[in-house]
């Protein structure tokens, strides 16, 4: 399958003081790398080079081993944040009197991107006045896999603004990126024709709301403007406020199975199978899980680490004798909870829930997908207020939207609804709501979810959810 690879260099001041500060520049690709993850771009294949470590070696290290790692068919983007003098930009390390040495030469790197593997390359130039724009153009023209796109013309010079705490281009970069701006097309593809478009439409409007009057700022694109720059197909859904932070901190992901208790690894053949769900047996039983307990939370652990990129520090692992056991992170909060089975003693039930989401768009990552995408299938959506399932079903009997069928429970205190083209289903009860659906399909989960919130409109969320479509 085709990976998107991208190279993200910037950094506020040069150690030629020649070179004027460039302000926000770090912030601004920062936000651009944070872009890139939330639209489904993978950690372990965005490099980011700020500060002191945007020096030319550096940059020369780390670009050629991301153009040795990208295959056939792969997308390769390079950012580059600094100041441009003869068509070279300056990095951390850049001398003015040894630019050839110690800066970076744009059009010298859009032809190592094009003899790179890669079927594709983009070029993205937070810069303007300085770059040599004849080079630039005419490499496009000679490779059919080039895209490069500048913040400005020859004419102007990049800005930035405070209350973005970026520049004002990389900023609007990031927001098309992200899926959060209009700039995609039908399919949630991200063209370089649609980028330019949303440049060139939102960077006037910019400046006019945080910049003094009367600045120009005219970006440029070269090269193929039908080559795709991103695909935002399985976050577009994500863009338009149906999972602020509030909703999202409430949708839950959760995968219930059961097993044998004498196949637990502590059990002993000596050890008595429980008769009865007691709490002297339910304790004993989670005492014997304990090991179990704990290496389903260190394959977890060790997972995050290897596909999300995740530090030591960044993961809080805790196991206790209780039955229960959590893996918290700065993304989501994991948690395992083992018991006895109240029919069946001789089983015990696992219950396996990932929640507490900081970004709507991790859960439709690469990196998601790996560690859990093959794990739930249901998702669980607690309402903010709650709803009144008679009313609901009396509204969607007598104007249901398109592709739905309701099914009401006899007492009016719960409903099954059914979306067209979905094999699972959506019960809704006054507190709750919950998706079903195929094992291992977390991504479809969440699509459904948010089909269904456009179809019934508001729901357990007064004047807070965006009418249905």
């Amino acid at each position: 399958m085709a990976e998107r690879w991208a190279m993200l260099v910037a950094t506020d001041t040069c150690l030629d003081p020649a070179f004027p500060p460039l302000a926000y520049a770090e912030a601004g690709a920062k936000a651009l790398a944070g872009a890139l993850a939330a639209g489904g771009m993978a950690q372990e294949r965005l490099v980011t080079l700020f500060g002191r470590h945007a020096t030319k070696a550096v940059v020369e290290s780390k670009l050629r081993k991301l153009l040795a790692a990208a295959g056939p068919g792969d997308a390769v983007t390079v950012y580059l944040a600094g100041r441009p003098r003869d068509g070279h930009l300056a990095v951390g390390d850049t001398l003015s009197d040894d630019l050839p040495g110690t800066a970076v030469q744009p059009a010298a790197l859009l032809a190592r991107l094009a003899e790179c593997g890669a079927g594709q390359a983009t070029l993205l130039l937070e810069a303007g006045d300085g770059l040599d724009f004849d080079a630039l153009r005419a490499a496009c023209e000679k490779s059919d896999k080039l895209v490069c796109l500048t913040a400005s013309d020859e004419d102007d010079e990049p800005l930035a603004a405070a209350g973005l705490k970026a520049p004002v281009w990389t900023y609007l970069l990031a927001e098309a990126f992200s899926g959060r701006a209009v700039a995609t097309d039908p399919k949630g593809r991200l063209t370089a024709a649609g980028l330019q478009r949303y440049l060139e439409a939102e960077t006037p409007r910019v400046l006019r709301k945080h910049l003094e009057p009367g600045q120009r700022q005219t970006p440029q694109l070269f090269g193929d403007d039908t080559a795709v720059l991103a695909d935002l197909s399985r976050t577009a859904d994500l863009g338009d406020g149906l999972l602020d932070p509030g909703r999202l901190k409430r949708v839950l992901f959760r995968a219930d199975s059961r097993g044998r208790v004498k196949g637990l690894t502590d059990w002993r053949k000596t050890f008595t199978i429980p008769d009865a769900a007691s709490p002297r047996n339910k304790k004993f039983v989670q005492r014997v899980a304990a090991p179990d307990l704990k290496a389903d939370l260190d394959a977890v652990y060790a997972s995050c680490r290897e596909h999300l990129g995740l530090k030591r520090k960044d993961l809080e692992l805790t196991v206790g004798d209780d039955g229960f056991g959590s893996l918290r992170t700065p993304d989501f909060e994991y948690t395992v909870t083992v018991g006895l089975d109240a029919e069946e003693p001789d089983l015990v039930t696992w219950r396996r829930e990932v929640g507490q989401f900081a970004d709507p768009a991790f859960v439709t990552s690469d990196g998601f997908d790996a560690v859990f995408g093959k794990l739930f299938d249901e998702l669980a959506f607690e309402f903010a207020a709650p709803v009144d399932v008679e009313r609901l079903i009396d509204r969607l009997e007598d104007r249901p939207p398109k592709g739905l069928k309701v099914q009401a429970a006899s007492d009016g205190s719960s409903c099954e609804v059914t979306l067209a083209g979905f094999v699972g289903r959506v019960t809704v009860s006054r507190q709750s709501l919950a998706v079903r659906g195929r094992p291992g399909d977390s991504a479809g989960l969440l699509e459904q979810f948010l089909r269904f919130l456009r179809a019934v409109g508001p729901l357990g969320e007064p004047a807070a959810l965006p009418p249905g479509r």
